[in-house]
């Protein structure tokens, strides 16, 4: 089984989990709104722009210490990052039909 299987069931994983699809969204919004390109975020942080670009996409559940470095590449704290998926995530429950 090549890589590219895996890939490939990873994003058609009917598995995805919401939470992380906000955090993701919620990074690259923040990353995109300081004008840093996952290769600048990657050079601070330590992580691969490829990983990061799985985080935005949320394919890939980080740990905690990932998230660290993460904030600190886009230079900001980490409740910054949090607060904003979690605003997302409330946001969508408000929406949602009962």
């Amino acid at each position: 089984m090549g890589t590219r299987t895996l890939d490939r069931r990873r994003l058609d994983s009917p598995h995805r989990n919401p939470l992380l699809e906000h955090f993701g969204l919620a990074v690259r919004r923040l990353r995109e709104q300081r004008e840093l390109t996952r290769d600048a975020v990657a050079a601070v942080s330590g992580l691969s722009s490829v990983y990061i670009g799985n985080i935005e996409r949320g394919e890939v559940n980080p740990t905690l210490l990932t998230q660290f470095k993460l904030a600190r590449g886009i230079g900001i704290p980490l409740d910054e990052i949090i607060a904003a998926a979690l605003t997302d995530v409330s946001s969508d429950a408000a929406e949602a039909p009962l």
